[in-house]
């Protein structure tokens, strides 16, 4: 079984580690300014097919369920979470924090 668990308990794929590491000392702006988010927003737009968005990079799964969650959901509506679910254990004040509730059920394994 492939099992999702938390995107910070993971380790890197080794051509993106490469890559880390030959970028390492290459002086960059930050906040999404540099040539890096510039080529990946337009690879982002390109399969998208559509080049009149705006791409955003979100720096974790928090903050991209967060603005999801608060975007998608209208004032009265709530998320169905896996008892065990990363939403539902660890998420949980950021999403409620919203206005939205996060509604568990029993699960088998996190399924």
């Amino acid at each position: 079984m492939i099992r999702f668990n938390c995107d910070y308990g993971e380790g890197a794929h080794p051509r993106v580690l490469q890559k880390l590491a030959d970028t390492n000392f290459e002086q960059t702006p930050g906040y999404g300014e540099d040539e890096y988010c510039a080529q990946a927003a337009e690879l982002i737009r390109k399969e998208c097919k559509r080049e009149d968005v705006a791409v955003h990079f979100i720096v974790g799964g928090t903050q991209t369920n967060l603005i999801v969650i608060a975007a998608a959901l209208r004032t009265h509506q709530g998320v169905i979470s896996a008892a065990s679910g990363h939403i539902n254990v660890h998420e949980t004040g950021s999403i409620e924090a919203t206005g939205h509730k996060v509604i568990s059920l029993p699960d088998d394994g996190g399924k």
